[in-house]
């Protein structure tokens, strides 16, 4: 017996049932109930509300701070960043910013101190830019290891011998993780030091390379200057990005790196001066300079106890601004 051939009419009408039935079940079952089954919101509708009101608390949360936002909370908890300060005689300037918002905490930020190390994160950056525009070779590059640079304190050198043509990208990793010296002085030869005063200066800085030596006087808010442009490379920068990120992450006297918090940093000291500087690369990512007069005593117990106070301020702002956030979009 033949078997029966099924018209393709018959499947085209099966198919198009299908799809009518379909449309109409998700169209009831997911809608949105407005009293009559026929006015319902499909909901692709209620995806595309849902994300608009999501961008909108996302935009609201990384507004820009303005000054009055400080409200009777923040207000009282900068209060006792202060009066701690104050209370414990720690002898300290210090600068926070949120690099979301733009929010800040200062306290004489503006004070002048020997910068000591912390010049050295200028020289990292100078070099990334020129090598950025192509200008010069961070690898191609080497510079002599010459007597006149010998100096104390420089532990990536210690390994090389005079005579030794060294790479610039060396000298920038032991400059910044190691705080090495020499390397800074062989790199501050092949800028320029005007060259890197002019840059300090252009990209913001008050103080810099002033007092008549190759380190300098710096202030906090010049410091917080130099740790947004750290930052802004570490987050642009496909080609040097990753490199300014991991030299800068190390332990090499980090007072702020403690249980479940990572600094990437830069320190200085020299006789009663003891400074760091640092990016937190977090969600909520910031700046801090702490610049202090206590390398002798306790600038670590110093150090710590500052950052946990900022931290809490932050984290503060962050618990108004999401409350705000929330009723501001959603109205609740």
């Amino acid at each position: 017996m033949k078997k029966r051939k099924v018209k393709k009419s018959f499947f085209k009408s099966s198919l198009f049932l299908f799809f009518l039935v379909s449309a109409v079940y998700f169209g009831v079952y997911f809608g949105k109930e407005t009293g009559n089954s026929i006015n319902r919101i499909p909901i692709v509708d209620k995806i595309v509300k849902k994300n608009k009101d999501e961008k909108k608390y996302n935009e609201c949360l990384t507004k820009t701070f303005l000054a009055d936002e400080i409200n009777d909370q923040l207000r009282l908890k900068i209060n006792e960043i202060d009066s701690l300060i104050k209370t414990n005689s720690y002898n300290v300037s210090v600068y926070y910013e949120d690099l979301k918002t733009g929010f800040n905490y200062q306290y004489l930020a503006d004070k002048v101190y020997y910068g000591c190390s912390l010049i050295k994160l200028v020289d990292a950056l100078y070099l990334i830019d020129k090598a950025t525009i192509g200008e010069i070779d961070l690898d191609g590059v080497t510079i002599e290891y010459e007597s006149k640079y010998k100096m104390s304190y420089s532990m990536g050198l210690a390994s090389k011998k005079i005579g030794d043509k060294i790479s610039l990208r060396d000298l920038i990793t032991y400059a910044i993780t190691y705080s090495d010296n020499s390397a800074h002085l062989m790199l501050l030869d092949f800028i320029g030091f005007n060259n890197l005063k002019r840059y300090g200066q252009n990209l913001g800085a008050q103080v810099i390379l002033t007092g008549g030596d190759n380190f300098g006087f710096q202030t906090a808010i010049d410091t917080n200057i130099y740790l947004k442009k750290a930052y802004q490379i570490i987050m642009e920068n496909e080609e040097y990005g990753e490199f300014l990120k991991s030299i800068m992450d190390n332990n090499e006297r980090n007072d702020f790196n403690t249980e479940g918090i990572k600094i990437y940093h830069k320190y200085g000291s020299y006789e009663n001066n003891y400074h760091d500087i640092g990016l937190s690369l977090d969600d909520k990512p910031y700046t801090i300079s702490i610049f202090t007069l206590h390398e002798y005593s306790n600038h670590q117990e110093v150090v710590q106890t500052i950052h946990e106070k900022v931290r809490e301020l932050r984290d503060l702002f962050y618990e108004i601004r999401e409350n705000n956030c929330k009723l501001e979009v959603y109205g609740e």
